[in-house]
């Protein structure tokens, strides 16, 4: 497959992922991906190892399993924002994907966060600034990981490979999936840039337009999980705040594009709130 037929693979992906709790229908998908919908299912099962119907389904009960976690309404709300008829629907789905019900899974919610994010004390140099982040368009190319080296170093090396005749302004991680809820082999990241060039080979997608939280990570990637930890096991749990089900960004502020050592990384961390 060539470069210009997954870009559109990859725009019809996200706009699965931007409409997962709506009705879909086959001829959107058709147009956006010039593909018969036979052929889309085919390509797309062979680049994700997951149907269309599997993967909005997914979205849908992972996105539910979110907001149960990071914010305080009530499931019968958070069934239908998903995109589930009623709450029946969503309950007996979501306990076929998780094994337990909606209720269980929000009742260990603090059991589930210590055993993922150990519980530290945060430091004063980690407390967020609140900011609204207007909404920016960057180009973007994904991969299967479990946000680990080498394949995100990998994707990196192969974005950065296409022919990029303006500078570069911003370097944006987008943790697509969360390491609580997610499968491991499903988890996807994405590398985001910013310019003001036209990159042909490349799909585009919105990121932020609206209310983080933002933290500052210092130091090299091989440290980033002990700044996650501080946040969810320390930040979260510690205060009365809500985070959204969007998917937290990571902007890459001094790297190895700055000519700076690992120990000298700056890595702005974007929690999304409510």
């Amino acid at each position: 497959m060539n470069d210009f037929n997954l870009k559109r693979i990859y725009n019809t992906r996200n706009y699965i992922e931007t409409h997962y709790n709506q009705m879909i229908s086959i001829d959107n998908l058709e147009d956006i991906s010039s593909y018969s919908y036979r052929n889309l299912q085919r390509v797309f099962y062979s680049l994700f190892q997951e149907t269309i119907g599997a993967y909005q389904t997914r979205l849908k009960v992972e996105n539910g399993y979110k907001k149960l976690l990071y914010s305080n309404k009530q499931i019968s709300d958070i069934a239908l924002e998903v995109g589930f008829a009623d709450v029946q629907s969503f309950s007996k789905t979501f306990k076929k994907h998780f094994n337990c019900p909606p209720s269980k899974a929000r009742n260990q919610k603090e059991l589930l966060l210590h055993d993922f994010h150990e519980q530290q004390t945060i430091s004063s140099a980690l407390e967020p600034e609140i900011a609204f982040i207007p909404e920016i368009t960057a180009y973007y190319s994904s991969c299967k990981t479990f946000y680990i080296n080498p394949e995100i170093e990998n994707l990196w090396d192969a974005l950065l490979e296409n022919e990029i005749t303006e500078p570069i302004s911003d370097f944006f991680g987008i943790i697509t999936d969360d390491i609580v809820i997610t499968e491991k082999s499903k988890c996807t990241y994405e590398a985001c840039i910013v310019t003001k060039a036209v990159v042909k080979n490349l799909p585009v997608k919105k990121l932020f337009g609206g209310k983080y939280a933002r933290f500052f990570h210092h130091g090299s990637y091989e440290t980033l999980e002990e700044t996650y930890q501080q946040i969810f096991g320390g930040w979260f749990l510690n205060n009365d705040i809500e985070i959204s089900h969007l998917p937290v960004i990571e902007q890459y502020i001094k790297n190895d594009s700055n000519s700076v050592s690992p120990a000298e990384y700056l890595t702005a961390i974007f929690i999304p709130l409510i």
